[in-house]
């Protein structure tokens, strides 16, 4: 009978013995390993510099054309001053330069008759009647541009006066002076238009 029961004991399975953790109800510890920011700028990028949001002033077709006609104005005022500058500086050195009163005369009728034209183009420009100061504005346009023919003029019958060119030098000084006062009445023109549309 002994026998028998200490071979029914050890052939029974040893119990099971649970882990400390599990008896004393403790989770395992598991370290987290956090992951570094992505690194979310690219090299070499840059600022984007702002679109530019300023209104766009849209202006009446007949105010467009009478802005560019004064513009061609301009540009013909300009290459006239460079020509006359130059018949004139020939003719102040033509020691050096060799240029004859002929040369120099025909030179200057043709700037002369040039001035006479350009001054009857600005007077033929129309200014819109519903922009305020543009009528005076425009009257002030057309006084210099009379001013640089009438200069003009007077710088050909400076030459082909008997004195030792004085009258001449005086007549080409008013002929700068009336071109530069054109074009600052032409500016003032386009601060007007601007500003009677609220771009000013």
């Amino acid at each position: 009978m002994i026998l028998f029961t200490w071979v029914w004991v050890n052939r029974l399975e040893p119990p099971t013995v649970e882990s400390t953790a599990g008896i004393s109800g403790t989770a395992p510890s598991t370290t987290a390993t956090s992951a570094a920011p992505d690194d979310t700028t690219a090299e070499g990028d840059q600022t984007e510099t702002p679109e530019d949001t300023t209104p766009t002033t849209v202006l009446p077709p007949e105010i467009e054309v009478y802005l560019t006609n004064l513009e061609e104005d301009k540009a013909t005022l300009a290459a006239l001053v460079e020509e006359l500058n130059a018949v004139n500086d020939d003719w102040e050195n033509r020691d050096q330069t060799g240029v004859t009163f002929g040369d120099t005369e025909a030179a200057m009728v043709a700037a002369s008759e040039r001035a006479v034209v350009f001054s009857e183009a600005v007077e033929l420009h129309r200014p819109p009647e519903d922009v305020a100061g543009l009528t005076e504005a425009h009257q002030r346009v057309y006084e210099s541009a009379a001013a640089v023919a009438e200069a003009a003029a007077n710088s050909l019958a400076g030459l082909r006066a008997p004195d030792t060119g004085e009258l001449r030098r005086a007549a080409v000084v008013e002929f700068r002076a009336a071109a530069a006062s054109f074009e600052q009445q032409v500016d003032q023109i386009s601060e007007i238009v601007l500003q009677g549309f609220g771009a000013g």
